[in-house]
Parts: C-alpha cells; sequence; structure tokens
C-alpha cells in the first residue's frame, strides 16, 4: 500500500485556493478588469482553515468570524510591490461537512452558520474586499471596508459564484 506523500498541499486547500482565484479573475473579467490591468497584478491565494473559538458579545449572543482577508506585501522589486491578498475560511466549516459538532449546543445553529451557502456567502465577502482593495483601496480604510460598494460586490459575486460549475458541482457533494 502506497501512503500519500502529507507534505503537500492538502486537497481541500488545492479546492478553495483554485476556487478563490477562479472567482477573482472571472469577476475582474466581468467587471472589466482583465488580467494584467493593474500596475502591480496581486497573487490571490487560501491561507487555510483556521480553528477560531466563538466568543460572546455584549448582549449574549455567539459571534464566531467565518473568513476574512488579508493584504500584504509579498516582495518589492524596486517601485515594483507584488502584493498578497490571502484569504482564510473558519474550519468550522470543514467540521460540519464531516459531522462535528463543535461549541455550539444548539444543532441547528450549527447547521445553518456553517453549511454551503454561507460558506459561498463568505467567499463572495471576502473576494469582495480583495477587489475592492485592489480597484478603490480607500473603501477599505473605513467601516474595516464594509459599505455599499463592498455589499453590491458581495451580491454580485454570489450570483457569479451560484451559476459556476464549480459551485454547482461542489453542491451536488456537500453535506
Amino acid at each position: 500500500m502506497k501512503i500519500r506523500d502529507t507534505g503537500r498541499l492538502e486537497t481541500w486547500d488545492r479546492l478553495f485556493d483554485y476556487l478563490i482565484n477562479v472567482l477573482y479573475y472571472r469577476f475582474r473579467q466581468q467587471a472589466g478588469y482583465p488580467f494584467d490591468s493593474f500596475q502591480s497584478e496581486p497573487a490571490v491565494r487560501f491561507g487555510g482553515f483556521v480553528l477560531e473559538e466563538p466568543w460572546t458579545d455584549k448582549d449574549g449572543k455567539i459571534r464566531v468570524r467565518c473568513g476574512w482577508h488579508e493584504r500584504e506585501p509579498f516582495c518589492q522589486m524596486g517601485k515594483l510591490a507584488i502584493y498578497n491578498r490571502t484569504i482564510y475560511l473558519n474550519r468550522l466549516f470543514l467540521y460540519r461537512q464531516l459531522s462535528l459538532q463543535i461549541y455550539w449546543s444548539d444543532a441547528q445553529e450549527f447547521m445553518e452558520l456553517f453549511n454551503l451557502t454561507n460558506l459561498f456567502r463568505v467567499l463572495a465577502h471576502e473576494i469582495g474586499h480583495a477587489i475592492l482593495t485592489d480597484t478603490n483601496p480607500a473603501s477599505q480604510k473605513k467601516d474595516g471596508g464594509h459599505g455599499s460598494e463592498h455589499d453590491e460586490i458581495s451580491q454580485e459575486l454570489l450570483k457569479l459564484i451560484e451559476i459556476s460549475p464549480e459551485y454547482q458541482e461542489l453542491k451536488k457533494h456537500w453535506k
């Protein structure tokens, strides 16, 4: 029996790295920002599934970050700066897929927070931040980058995702 190489990027990570890149560039193409339309094209990547423990807010409601986006310099060559756009997702999406309910005593709430529909809403939200970081960086400096422009882009991205062949295929296999 041959054991697979565990030092390679895991399959889930490769899948989401692919999805993020494809959706990012499809949206840019649709919005009139094809590849090579920026002075410095960013490297867009999936940072992985990270487990973040939920917290209780001042109103007693359980809160958890489902995903987030970071922008950081990748490398600098003279005046040319290449930036990473790294998108992270909460590992609870994978746990939910594996039927591992943790942190939540309410199974229904756990299922609603970490289902496929919400996973792709989170992806649209975070890719929206990445796109606005490139097309309108000033919009990302106030209110955490959340405003009407971000809402519009996130909704357009979600529509693009829902008709994508990748989403349709993943939907067949997701619990």
